[in-house]
Formats: structure tokens, C-alpha cells, sequence
């Protein structure tokens, strides 16, 4: 256990503004515990430095020249499953952050996060845990539940959902979907992952609120999924909607 907490992790570093890149490694350097074995501005550079020095986990903008972080993402996680990847960044979009986790991404945490928050963070990611920070956690809740987090009920956390106090995920598993989808789930669906509500969508397209619904429960049956959150991820992931 001693030994465990000793350990060194290994970070790389990937942020294309210079004086971020050398503020992040200032701040995590005085943690004993982490190593920045390797940094760079430059996403296909990320790929590559990935697949050499195989880092234990990896710190990602998504605004990247040559390649974007989320792209960058998934071509490591492609090679090198088992890298961690937290997204730091500042762009906050539902979109971004449903491609982000689709790209496999282990974390997504605002840049304005503070150090000792990014070092919890780091430290739960490589344990095996999925992170968001408290105001990512909240618009997903908001845009994919209709909720907000003092509404959350202890059952939705047993779905994979972020806990209140803890800002922890734990990442759902998908099963490849055995039943097609319509033309108009995949409507539906691609206006899921856009994170328009039920009656949004319905408006969106000129139906009833009920048969949205229907639409909806029809998709998370046939993708095997729980909920609306891992449906739009699994939709991102699989390809099965396109912008």
C-alpha cells in the first residue's frame, strides 16, 4: 500500500500556449508523486510522444495546431488503451465534451481549475476512475437530465452518474447495439448529443413530447444503454451520427 502511494505517476503535457504548458508543470511538479516525463504543443506530436514514451497519463487541450486534442485522444487510446487522458481545457460545449469522452478521454477539467483540484483529479484517473470537473458535472446533468445537481436523487449515481461531493464517474460499458435505428431515431438521437431536451427536439421536429419520448426509450432499448448521457457518448463513439 506504501509502496502504491509512492509510486510515481508518469504525466505528459500537451497545451499549445507556452507560459500555460510551463504554469501547469510548475504546479504539478511540486507534487512528489508525479514525473512530466514528456510535453508538447503539438497534437500529432502528442500521438507520437505517446506511443515512445508511454506515459502513464496524459494532460490534453483540445485547441491544437496539426491535429485537435480530441482527435489526438483517440488515435493514443487507439494505440495505447491504457493511457489515461484528462482533457484540460477551456471550452466548455456539450458537444466537446461528449467527443471528448467518445474519444475515450479518462477526465475533462476547465482550465480554471485549481492545482490541488487537478492533482485529486489526476491521482482518481489513474486509479481507474472517469472525472468532471463540478461545472462540466453540472451541464451535463442540466442538459441530459433536465436537472440540476441539488435535484439529483442517490439512484442516479448508481448509473454512472458524477457524485455531488466527489465530482466521480464511473465509466459506463457499452455493448455493440443488435437493432438498427431508424432514420428518425437517428434524428433523435443526433439531437441528443446536440443536448436538446425532450421538448426541444420536439419542436426541432414538429412531434409531440410523447412521441419523443417513445423515440428516446426505443434508442437507450436498442444501443443497451441507460440513459441519455451514455447514449449520446455511445452514438459519438460507434459514429452513429455525424455533424
Amino acid at each position: 500500500m506504501v509502496e502504491d502511494k509512492l509510486k510515481k505517476i508518469k504525466l505528459m503535457l500537451v497545451e499549445d500556449h507556452v507560459l500555460t504548458r510551463i504554469g501547469l508543470k510548475v504546479s504539478l511538479e511540486k507534487y512528489p508523486n508525479l514525473e512530466i516525463i514528456a510535453e508538447t504543443a503539438n497534437g500529432k506530436e502528442a500521438v507520437e510522444l505517446a506511443n515512445n514514451k508511454k506515459p502513464d497519463l496524459i494532460i490534453m487541450d483540445i485547441g491544437l495546431i496539426e491535429l485537435d486534442g480530441i482527435e489526438a485522444t483517440k488515435k493514443i487510446k487507439e494505440s495505447n488503451p491504457n493511457i489515461k487522458v484528462i482533457m484540460l481545457t477551456s471550452h466548455e460545449s456539450e458537444r466537446e465534451i461528449i467527443a471528448s469522452l467518445a474519444s475515450g478521454a479518462d477526465g475533462y477539467c476547465l482550465k480554471d481549475t485549481a492545482p490541488e483540484q487537478l492533482y485529486t483529479a489526476i491521482q482518481s484517473v489513474y486509479e481507474g476512475n472517469a472525472w468532471l470537473s463540478s461545472q462540466v458535472a453540472e451541464k451535463v446533468l442540466r442538459n441530459f437530465y433536465g436537472k440540476e445537481i441539488s435535484q439529483i436523487k442517490q439512484s442516479d449515481f448508481a448509473k454512472g452518474l458524477p457524485s455531488v461531493d466527489e465530482k466521480k464517474i464511473t465509466k459506463p460499458t457499452f455493448q455493440i447495439p443488435i437493432v438498427p435505428l431508424s432514420d428518425r431515431e437517428l434524428e433523435v438521437l443526433k439531437l441528443i448529443v446536440d443536448g436538446k431536451s425532450n421538448q426541444e427536439i420536439g419542436e426541432k421536429l414538429f412531434v409531440t413530447l410523447a412521441t419523443v419520448k417513445t423515440h428516446v426509450r426505443s434508442i437507450l432499448n436498442k444501443l443497451s444503454v441507460d440513459d441519455r448521457t451514455q447514449a449520446a457518448v455511445k452514438a459519438m463513439r460507434e459514429g452513429l451520427v455525424t455533424f
